[in-house]
This record gives structure tokens, C-alpha cells and sequence, in this order.
């Protein structure tokens, strides 16, 4: 078994090991004491939000033509995601209601609380781990774009840096940044979009593999490349 094979093992035996932990988070969020929890009608929050997780990404595309396909459902996700969070909370509202007849969890304690246009928001572990890991989609997604915009030619196949561990870098940046809101935020509304938004961008990636190796005058040398180099981790 290579070290990828025993990371993603040990990975998986941490996820599962987690899962009880984090059903407990996902329960006090949904049907906790929600009315307290809940920033609403912050929209000055709410477009701020949306401006810097959007325009974070987009001057990344300067030298190559933007794939407004791609960027359309994380946009989609990332503009729910804040309007739910810091403007109208309906689905937390909906499934408060439908699913409160279990009883009350016992609430999270803080870590430490942050204060964002004073408003000030509860740090609990799973918050931190889910800003961890957009944190990380986020620098997967500049490491990969800065490795693509060193190369001298626009027809390079790109196998260095980043790409060496990772055909899609910056896709799984998204996910990552995705998945992150979705553990931060563990709503309705993240819970229903996270998979199409996975799907979609694995989906593209096989599109975008196909029309690759139809360019390249030498398809081997990227089927070669695949061979050795995982999809997203």
C-alpha cells in the first residue's frame, strides 16, 4: 500500500469516526435554539460575503477566457448559501419546525466568538473545521491557477507544482471551499446543493479531460499523466 493509499484509509477512518460528532452539530444547528443563533436581515453582510467569495476567484481567469459554466452553480451556491446565513434563514426555519418534536440538543459552546460588522458569531469546533477547510479550497484554488499562468505556453501540458498531485486543482479548490460552508453551515439548503454542485464539477472534468487530449498533438503523454496522478486527491 503507497502513502496516497494510507492518508486517504486514515482519512476515511477519521471521517467515520466523526460522523456522530458532527450528526450532533448538524441536529443543535437545525433545531437548536435557532432564534438566537440566527443573523438575520444583515444583507450589508450578506453582499459583502458574496462579493469577496466571488471576486476571489474571478481575477484568477484574467488570462484565459472565464468558463461561466463552471463558475454558474458554485455562484449559485455561494449567493444561497450567504442569503440563508445572514438574510432569510427559511429552510432553518422550516426544518426547525418540522423536526423539533425530538427534543432540544444540548447547545455548542463557543470556542471563541468574532465580532463582523458588529455582529458577533459563535466559533464552535465544527465551524472552525469547516472555515479550515474553505480555507484550504482556497489556497488549492490560487495554487493551482498561479501554477497554469507560469507556464510559457498556453498549449503546455501542465504536470508540475500542484498538478503533480492533482489534475484539477482548482475544481477541487470549489469543493473544498463548498464542503467547508456545508460543515459550517449545515443547512437544508447546503445539504441539498453540496452533491449536484460534486457532481457537476466531476462531470466537467471528464469533459474537459476529452476535449484535452483531443488538442494535444501527443494524447499519450496526458494518458500517461492520468494514469499516475489522481482526479481531485
Amino acid at each position: 500500500m503507497g502513502k496516497r493509499e494510507i492518508v486517504l484509509v486514515i482519512s476515511f477512518i477519521a471521517v467515520l469516526i466523526s460522523i456522530p460528532s458532527f450528526l450532533q452539530h448538524a441536529r443543535w444547528f437545525i433545531i437548536g435554539d435557532v432564534r438566537s443563533m440566527i443573523v438575520q436581515n444583515r444583507w450589508d453582510i450578506v453582499l459583502l460575503n458574496i462579493f469577496l467569495f466571488l471576486i476571489f476567484l474571478l481575477p484568477l481567469n484574467f488570462r484565459k477566457r472565464i468558463n461561466w459554466k463552471s463558475m454558474g452553480i458554485y455562484t449559485a451556491f455561494i449567493v444561497s448559501l450567504f442569503i440563508e446565513m445572514y438574510g432569510v434563514p427559511l429552510t432553518i426555519y422550516m426544518t426547525s419546525s418540522v423536526l423539533s418534536s425530538g427534543g432540544t440538543p444540548p447547545a455548542q459552546d463557543p470556542i471563541f466568538t468574532i465580532t463582523l460588522l458588529g455582529q458577533t458569531l459563535l466559533m464552535t469546533f465544527w465551524k472552525l473545521v469547516g472555515a479550515f477547510i474553505s480555507i484550504a479550497g482556497m489556497l488549492t484554488v490560487i495554487l493551482g491557477w498561479t501554477t497554469l499562468y507560469r507556464r510559457s505556453e498556453e498549449k503546455d501540458l501542465v504536470v508540475s507544482g500542484i498538478y503533480k498531485y492533482s489534475r484539477h486543482p482548482q475544481y477541487l479548490g470549489i469543493i473544498l471551499i463548498s464542503v467547508g460552508w456545508f460543515i459550517h453551515w449545515p443547512s437544508l439548503l447546503t445539504m441539498l446543493m453540496l452533491p449536484v454542485l460534486i457532481y457537476f464539477y466531476y462531470q466537467l472534468t471528464k469533459d474537459e479531460e476529452l476535449e484535452l487530449e483531443k488538442e494535444l498533438e501527443d494524447p499519450s503523454e496526458y494518458r500517461d499523466y492520468k494514469d499516475n496522478t489522481p482526479r481531485f486527491i
